[in-house]
């Protein structure tokens, strides 16, 4: 029944256009991690057309990158170093692009030096194993970059690769949410999941619930209520006696 939810959404979304997509998290379920770059955030160094709408996720080495979307692997680098005093060849590093059947791909970068897990042309569904995390590429920690753009004519008549917008999803059934900065969320595709919310968006308290009394707490609840009130009636009698003299 759950499996059938999470392929009714899916299938809802593709029918609603591209930009309407959703995308599972690309890691392991029960992990938690941040988005630290996202597209309206205020500190970002994704400027160009294809990196617009990209978000970078803290993700440290090593980490099993999964398929956010099934597709097929259309391209794959896998040898270039861990950055640092190896020097960044190009900004993406090793990566791993997955092309949608709506024309889109998906792009995986910053992946470890030898991490790819898949070939091109091999057909992946959404979960499984692409790669591993790391900080190949022209970056300064590890992380993952993680973008889905679409082939269009520019006004030159060129074609370019331009990022659109991403939602992911979490829960079962699907709560669909926007990436923001700061945001950490858990993959959770086997139970109910609430929307993922920022740290100043939790609320800091619990809400008061009436407790149960259970069999044979009832006697005690009422001695309990006796003494009280005794106190408050002495505590007024003393009171009143000393206010007297």
């Amino acid at each position: 029944m759950r499996a059938t939810c999470v392929a009714i959404a899916l299938l809802l979304s593709a029918a609603a256009g591209a930009e309407e997509a959703l995308y599972r998290l690309p890691w392991s379920e029960g992990l938690s991690f941040m988005f630290t770059q996202v597209s309206d955030g205020r500190i970002t160094t994704h400027i160009t057309k294809a990196t617009l709408h990209a978000v970078d996720i803290a993700m440290p080495e090593g980490i099993a990158v999964l398929a956010a979307r099934a597709g097929v692997v259309e391209a794959v680098e896998a040898h270039h170093g861990a950055g640092g005093d190896d020097g960044a060849l190009t900004y993406e590093g090793n990566f791993v692009r997955v092309r949608h059947a709506d024309g889109t791909a998906a792009t995986y970068a910053h992946l470890k030096e030898h991490g790819i897990a898949m070939t091109p042309g091999e057909r992946v569904t959404a979960g499984q194993l692409l790669g591993y995390s790391g900080r190949s590429g022209d970056v300064v920690e590890p992380h993952l970059h993680f973008v889905v753009t679409r082939s269009q004519e520019n006004s030159a008549g060129w074609r370019e690769e331009v990022s659109i917008p991403v939602k992911f999803y979490v829960g079962v059934p699907p709560v669909v949410f926007a990436p923001r900065a700061a945001l950490i969320v858990t993959a959770n595709y086997s139970q109910a999941a609430e929307v993922p919310r920022l740290p100043s968006e939790v609320v800091a308290y619990a809400p008061w619930k009436r407790p149960a009394l259970e069999t044979g707490d009832e006697a005690v609840a009422w001695i309990r209520l006796a003494l009280w009130f005794a106190c408050g009636v002495a505590a007024m009698t003393w009171y009143w006696r000393f206010a007297r003299r």
